[in-house]
């Protein structure tokens, strides 16, 4: 027999197997194994000798069935744990080729043909599985009838359409499995929670290749919403877990309902685990009454951050959370910083459904001290409103703003108590808060204000902001994120307006590669001077190299005017730049290094770098 090797079949309805085993001239082992080298066949692992081999798929042509055959293949994961003898590794494979044949068979192949091949002459032992996957069979026909109790309702569902099934499409086990589960999820949605499969016949036509299928349901009497009873609540209020509850006690029991409620208390973090239980009988009314099984979770937490840049040195960053503060979702937050631009203490409270159930009662304020080269002394402000849920990915926040401050600029000191009111909207569909690589960002608001102090003022800022992200490649491993920011004042001159109101430009959230501010018009010393209006572009490729590591390059661009609106005649800033990010649970950490590509002389520095928590946008 040339080049040594064996070969066997294996059909869906036959397995034939060899009984004998051929060999070249052989040695034999203390242990009564055979092999021609003891050192090519066998291999030390521990106290574990065997005879080593390596499997390979052929006649698959289909990548994605190739992969599920490999998925599926003990031949292929035990590889690492070579069995003891030649007749091990045999019934290893013939136990192979039975699981084989049902993924092939759950796929559509019911006429697939299996055969193996082993070169016990290679080191290690090759063995090689030869496919021949045969035509796909096709679904022919998919019968729903129902029986018993509650089978005369005309609502209940019978086109096969409308649980994703078609005729014609491939006979795979998971289009019948799925279709008998989104039968019985739609018959939990009309009322019918108790439905049951009394019967499901699949036949499988091997003359024209195709398969038919019967199901017979029993639905049972429509049923209702019965009495809801809470458990597993310690902290937070029996009474607010309910009013989570979308229906009401006699409404016909629907299935998602149930799972509205559940994401809506998930989405709350104030829960590990959030389980609806319901009896499996009617009670004597036809209701079913349901139990809220909850766990909390821990509602406190404190975090800690920082970065650091050439521009802004160091920020050191501390926060402390409530989430439960009252025991109905109210969420209070103190933070602080300490960095050599900024010092502050800040308090938030947010206070979710006040008044209504998509509406939150939000309240903050800061005590601050801010030092930059444009502007230096403290401040305080306050901040009362509402946010209102519009949809699923649009908020909207409107409110009333206040702010004391006493800064001192080129036009000196100057006090200003300022009262404003503030339109937000929000619009965010990113996969991610901190690391997205899909979706957009959009945020565009509204804020007239008023002032008194050492000057009057009166005047409106209006800001655009937009981002997007972008995976280009289906391992997502490259990202491409965009963004842009539009900002004017209105009312009042740039001389006029109180410093820390006007447009600044630079910086590591701004304009990378330029120090903090100092993008825009500029006074003696370089001092920044800001502007009325603002114009920002940024781009950059995201490329995540390991599960851990990452890097970035960028183009940063934009500048700040003394006008109303920005004056394109005027050059952009630009600068571009690269960095490195390290992914952690609470997210990357990024480096990252600008360069001006037409700095200004006397003015820029060669190169600025920066550290933080979380991409650049």
């Amino acid at each position: 027999m040339p080049g040594k090797w064996m070969r066997f079949t294996h059909r869906a309805a036959m397995l034939a197997v060899a009984s004998s085993v051929l060999l070249a001239p052989h040695i034999c082992d203390a242990r009564g194994a055979f092999t021609d080298d003891p050192d090519s066949m066998f291999y030390q692992a521990g106290q574990d000798i065997g005879f080593r081999y390596r499997t390979e798929f052929t006649g698959v042509d289909d990548k994605s069935l190739e992969k599920l055959l490999e998925s599926a293949s003990q031949l292929m994961t035990l590889e690492e744990r070579p069995p003891p003898t030649l007749a091990a590794l045999e019934r290893r494979i013939r136990a192979d080729l039975d699981r084989l044949e049902k993924v092939l068979r759950s796929e559509g192949y019911y006429d697939a043909r299996l055969a193996y091949r082993m070169e016990t002459d290679k080191k290690p032992i090759g063995v090689y599985v030869d496919i021949t996957t045969g035509v796909r069979y096709v679904l022919k026909q998919y019968t729903i009838t129902y029986s018993g109790p509650g089978s005369d309702k005309p609502d209940l569902p019978r086109d096969p359409g409308s649980l994703g099934v078609t005729s014609g499409q491939h006979a795979q086990a998971v289009v019948v499995t799925g279709a008998r589960a989104r039968l019985l999820e739609k018959l939990a949605d009309i009322g019918h929670p108790l439905a049951k499969v009394v019967d499901q016949s699949i036949v499988v036509d091997h003359a024209d290749r195709s398969m038919s299928v019967v199901i017979e349901v029993a639905p049972g009497e429509q049923a209702r919403f019965g009495p809801v009873e809470v458990a597993g609540a310690t902290s937070v209020e029996v009474d607010y877990i309910e009013a989570f509850i979308p229906w009401q006690e006699g409404e016909i029991f629907d299935r998602r309902k149930l799972n509205e409620a559940r994401q809506q208390l998930l989405e709350t973090g104030l829960f590990a685990v959030v389980a609806f239980e319901r009896p499996n009988e009617l009670g004597t009314d036809g209701t079913l009454p349901v139990t809220v099984r909850v766990e909390e979770r821990k509602h406190r937490s404190i975090g800690l951050g920082g970065r650091w840049s050439t521009d802004q040195g160091l920020s050191v960053e501390a926060q402390w959370e409530h989430r439960n503060i009252f025991g109905r979702q109210e969420l209070l937050t103190l933070s602080g910083e300490i960095g050599e631009i900024k010092q502050e203490f800040a308090a938030a409270f947010k206070k979710p459904h006040f008044l209504r159930r998509d509406q939150d009662l939000l309240a903050n304020g800061a005590l601050a001290h801010e030092d930059t080269d444009a502007f230096n002394g403290p401040l305080t402000r306050y901040f009362v409103g509402l946010q209102r849920k519009l949809s699923k990915d649009w908020k909207l926040i409107a409110g009333v703003p206040v702010e004391f401050s006493n800064l001192t600029d080129l036009q000196g000191s100057r006090r200003f108590s300022l009262f404003g009111l503030e339109v937000r909207g929000e619009r965010d569909t990113s996969n991610d808060r901190l690391d997205p690589n899909a979706g957009s960002r959009l945020k565009v608001s509204l804020k007239p204000y008023y002032g008194s102090g050492d000057n009057r003022v009166t005047f409106l800022t209006g800001r655009l902001g937009l981002s997007g992200y972008h995976a280009v490649d289906d391992a997502e491993r490259y990202t491409l994120a965009a963004r842009g920011r539009f900002g004017s004042v209105v009312g009042e001159s740039t001389a006029s307006l109180p410093a820390n109101k006007r447009f600044y430009a630079g910086g590591g959230s701004s304009i990378r590669g330029y120090r903090f501010q100092s993008v825009g018009p500029l006074g003696p010393a370089n001092t920044p001077l800001g502007g009325r209006s603002l114009f920002e572009v940024s781009t950059e490729l995201r490329v995540k190299v390991t599960d851990t590591i990452g890097g970035v390059i960028f183009i940063d661009g934009g500048n700040v005017y003394d006008d109303e609106l920005p004056d394109f005649s005027t050059n952009l800033q630009w600068a571009a730049g690269f960095g490195g990010r390290y992914f952690t649970a609470f997210g990357p950490v990024r480096l990252d290094f600008g360069f001006p590509l037409n700095g200004r002389d006397g003015v820029d520095d060669f190169m600025q770098f920066y550290i933080s928590i979380g991409q650049a946008f």
